[in-house]
């Protein structure tokens, strides 16, 4: 039965992601956010108040007064909403706001809004929120939004005073309907009184009128006390400062929202560009893969910490299988070979590979030159010359066109050009000249794709390995290989780097000292 180990996050990836979308998704940023910023700034000001409704329960704690009172059944929210935007209510506010505020063009702009979102049926200048309990008892919240103060203020209590109104005429229906009734009852039988034939009939339909009259005196009496469930609670107070627009938050939230869309794109981008993930994307060149090396842990800027790793666990495992293949190509070379390791790009990891197999092949009792021939970023002399826990490294001795650290390492020397620009003639013969005291040549130049004199140099020499990084596009190493082919380069493998299903591979595994603890030792 066998496990599969759950893959840990690519913090390497990540960053790396992040490093290359950094600046165009920083400038998208700050130019939507300015653009936001600065139309903002144009447009007019909006100032919003609230209006509260209380909706009530429609019995009373005294039954004198149930009697007494007409009170409408409570209705859920919905209802309420829907016949808050109903044409009935806001026709009745615009005409209490036509009342309540002088003509403007304010008002007018704010009539006209109000009647376009009736039409669309999306109300947004007066909008109604509800806070009621199950039992329909909470609170109604008017918002209205214009264009000065007192035209919010006035804009908000004319709706609520439009909603209350119809909650009455709710009320009210009942009542109307029941006096129109008796009033109908009281002429019917007046003019019956008038065709009565005989007293008697004139004193029985008499009788019935004067009932339906006291009816009717006690219907207009309710009509008096009828009422809604809604009351008003509190008037919309005059807004000081507008809500809208607000540039700084405005830009805050584009800034925030094109940083996070903008990094989402920079990785959905890179997810769909084309990359070396495993062996097979290499072993299309025709070339072979002489090792795959795991992810360096706790990778870190101290090039002590990175040179002992490099010889540390699945990485020397796998180093052993790049030494090996290396040693079976050059096998039959009758001089001492001098090998080109390089990458299509930069950060790949060319230099540490340089470095963990220049310690390989020493641990094997081979004497090796590492020359640092990437004078843009020397990251040889950074791994080696660090490597010496506050003691003082080998002095360097001129040695031809260049300078020479013996014993950087055991079985190691480092070697470096002195000039500032790569001169593939000079470093050729800078090279030849010393290799002749080594068993093996290992040289570090530029990326192949950053600085065309690396492939010059390449095809003066007895082989190159390419380092990918896992993580690489296709189409780079597909570039690198073919300008490689061009320049006649004696391409003798691959090395895949940073590959992390090599990290779950190895069991036998090498450890040394540390750095801390071989100085403690020294």
């Amino acid at each position: 039965m066998t496990s599969e180990r759950p893959k840990d996050l690519d913090l390497t990836y990540v960053l790396g992601v992040l490093r290359r979308a950094a600046l165009p998704v920083l400038a998208a940023a700050l130019v939507l956010s300015t653009l936001v910023y600065l139309y903002s700034r144009t447009r007019p000001a909006v100032y919003q108040t609230t209006a509260s409704i209380a909706a009530l329960p429609s019995g009373g704690g005294n039954s004198v007064i149930n009697t007494t009172l007409v009170t409408a059944p409570p209705l859920p929210p919905p209802v309420v909403e829907r016949a808050a935007y109903s044409p009935a209510v806001m026709n009745r506010a615009l005409a209490l706001l036509a009342s309540r505020v002088p003509d403007s063009a304010a008002r007018r702009a704010l009539v006209a809004q109000v009647q376009a979102e009736l039409r669309r049926d999306d109300a947004r200048t007066v909008t109604l929120v509800s806070d009621v309990n199950q039992e329909f008892v909470g609170v109604y919240e008017v918002s209205a939004r214009a264009a000065t103060p007192e035209l919010a203020q006035a804009a908000a209590n004319s709706f609520a005073d439009a909603l209350l109104e119809w909650d009455r005429q709710r009320a009210l229906g009942g009542v109307a309907r029941a006096r129109q009734n008796l009033l109908a009852q009281r002429d019917d039988l007046t003019r019956r009184i008038s065709q009565a034939g005989s007293p008697l009939d004139a004193r029985s339909l008499e009788n019935l009128r004067g009932d339906v009259l006291q009816k009717l005196q006690q219907v207009e009496v309710l009509e008096q006390t009828v009422s809604g469930t809604l009351t008003g609670l509190a008037d919309a107070v005059r807004p000081t400062e507008a809500v809208e627009p607000r540039p700084w938050r405005n830009a805050a939230l584009i800034f925030a929202a094109s940083l996070f869309f903008g990094v989402l794109l920079a990785f959905v981008l890179d997810h769909l560009r084309k990359r070396i993930r495993g062996l097979e994307d290499l072993r299309q060149f025709s070339a072979p893969v002489l090792g795959t090396l795991p992810p360096l842990p706790l990778r870190t800027s101290d090039p002590r910490k990175v040179l002992w790793q490099s010889g540390q666990g699945v990485f020397r495992e796998q180093m052993e299988f790049v030494r090996v293949g290396l040693l079976a190509a050059l096998a039959k070379l009758p001089h001492t070979p001098a090998i080109v390791i390089s990458s299509a790009q930069s950060g790949e990891g060319k230099s540490t590979v340089s470095a963990g197999l220049a310690g390989n092949l020493a641990a094997h009792g081979l004497r090796v030159l590492v020359v640092d021939a990437d004078v843009f970023r020397r990251r040889q002399q950074q791994l080696w010359l660090s490597n010496w826990n506050g003691q003082q490294p080998p002095a360097p001795r001129p040695a031809g066109t260049g300078q020479l650290w013996p014993g950087v390492a055991e079985g190691v020397d480092l070697a470096a050009p002195t000039e500032l620009r790569l001169d593939v003639d000079q470093l050729t013969r800078f090279i030849r000249e010393l290799g002749g005291a080594y068993d093996m040549v290992l040289v570090d130049p530029p990326p192949v794709l950053r600085v065309a004199d690396a492939l010059a140099l390449a095809a003066r020499m007895d082989g190159m390995i390419l380092v990918a990084d896992a993580q690489a596009g296709r189409a780079q190493v597909e570039r690198a290989v073919q300008e490689v082919s061009r320049l006649r380069v004696n391409l003798l493998g691959f090395v895949l780097n940073r590959f992390r299903e090599t990290a779950s591979q190895g069991e036998y595994t090498y450890t040394s000292l540390s750095p801390e603890q071989a100085g403690a030792l020294r």
